[in-house]
């Protein structure tokens, strides 16, 4: 029997894992792979699952993509009902099927889509874990500032340390901003898309253009940092990172 190129489309909250992949020090907490894996064992399945993109501590997914190989001995119905009533109520898979076997979750992504949803009202402790408290300015500004990215560039200024990456070079599709209520709280969402991502480079853009928005930075400070054109010891460089609670991966593109 020949192995199946199984892919599933799942959701997960971030809050309770430490991250999408496995991680060597994690204080106790599973990484989303981690417990995938050991929750396909339970079924009587041992492989390993490739993502469409890694996600930090505390980031969500609504529409992460995955795959893994395997001996297809059941249904796919059977497969998903069996492993949603052991990864509940955590990870949800929402979609399964067979693909090709040239598939590739993360290598033939086409685009990814993130979107980030932030307030500055006071809420509730229940929704501290999926919704970004942050201050900021004019929302036209932020709109300004997150317009800056659109195009290629080489984001090296724009990731976490230790990123195991080729080259830093990215590029950013769309930014787009509007004004949403969830859980009857005024909030905005942030919606970027790009051909990949950098290690935390989300969320250090956004950063940035919060920044820019309280007139913390300046435009030019922004685009020199965009352009490499400015060095990490300078306080014209923003490092620090929006909270990740307010992150989702939210889509991916195959074509």
């Amino acid at each position: 029997m020949s192995l199946s190129n199984i892919v599933c489309i799942i959701a997960y909250d971030g809050s309770k894992f430490c991250g999408f992949s496995h991680q060597n020090h994690t204080n106790g907490l599973l990484s989303v792979a981690d417990f995938f894996e050991l929750t396909l064992q339970k079924i009587g399945i041992k492989t390993h699952i490739i993502g469409s993109g890694r996600t930090d501590k505390n980031v969500h997914a609504t529409n992460q993509v995955i795959n893994f190989h395997a001996h297809l001995f059941m249904s796919l119905e059977k497969m998903q009902k069996l492993l949603n009533d052991r990864l509940y109520p955590f990870i949800l898979i929402k979609q399964i099927f067979i693909a090709d076997s040239s598939f590739h979750a993360r290598f033939s992504a086409k685009v990814r889509f993130y979107r980030y949803i932030f307030t500055q009202e006071e809420i509730l402790p229940f929704y501290n874990t999926y919704i970004a408290k942050v201050k900021h300015g004019d929302i036209t500004l932020l709109q300004t500032a997150l317009c800056e990215f659109i195009g290629t560039h080489d984001f090296t200024l724009f990731k976490k340390n230790g990123s195991e990456t080729k080259d830093s070079i990215r590029t950013i599709l769309k930014t787009h901003i509007f004004p949403a209520k969830i859980h009857n709280i005024p909030c905005f969402v942030v919606h970027i898309g790009a051909n990949g991502f950098l290690r935390s480079q989300v969320r250090i853009m956004l950063k940035a253009c919060f920044e820019f928005s309280l007139g913390r930075i300046t435009l030019q400070n922004l685009r020199r940092q965009i352009q490499n054109d400015v060095t990490l010891e300078t306080n014209l460089c923003v490092r620090e990172l929006a909270p990740a609670c307010g992150l989702y991966l939210h889509r991916i593109l195959y074509k």
